[in-house]
Parts: C-alpha cells; structure tokens; sequence
C-alpha cells in the first residue's frame, strides 16, 4: 500500500512538472507578434499624441488672431463712435 500511494505520487510530480513544462513553452512567433503589435500600438499612440500638439498649437494660434483682430475692431468702433456689443 506505501509502495503503491508513493508511486502515485512519483507519477502525480511527473505529469504536473510536464503540464508546467508545457505551458512554459509558448509559441516564439505568438511572442514575436504580440511584441510586434505593442510596438506598432506604440507608435501609434505617439503619432496622435504629436498631431494633437499640432492640432492644439493651430487652435491656439487662432485664438490668437481672432482676440487681435476682436480688438481692433473694438478700436475702430470706439473711435467712430458705434457702440459696442
């Protein structure tokens, strides 16, 4: 009976040790490609991140303009007398 519950579990190591095994031994193409496509995701992300600066620094250029622009004709509305909004 010892023999036989020390067998069981001689064969019980065996099958974890080789279902470990198994699952540590993944796919190097799968691994290539998931890395592959974290480095293209990253790219992307940055590619938005720069045109959103280039989006934001356009935006704030013609805030710009337009508060110019907003002031001088307050400028010449005052100097002809109109009155103002």
């Amino acid at each position: 009976m010892r023999r036989r519950s020390r067998l069981l579990a001689v064969h019980s190591l065996a099958l974890g040790g080789w279902v470990l095994g198994g699952l540590a031994c993944i796919d190097p193409s799968a691994q290539q490609n998931t890395s592959q496509a974290l480095v293209d995701l990253g790219d992307q992300l940055n590619a938005f991140r720069q045109d959103n600066a280039v989006l934001q620094q356009q935006v704030d250029s013609l805030s710009l303009v337009v508060a110019r622009q907003d002031t001088l004709l307050r400028r010449l509305a005052a100097m002809a007398g109109l009155p103002q909004p």
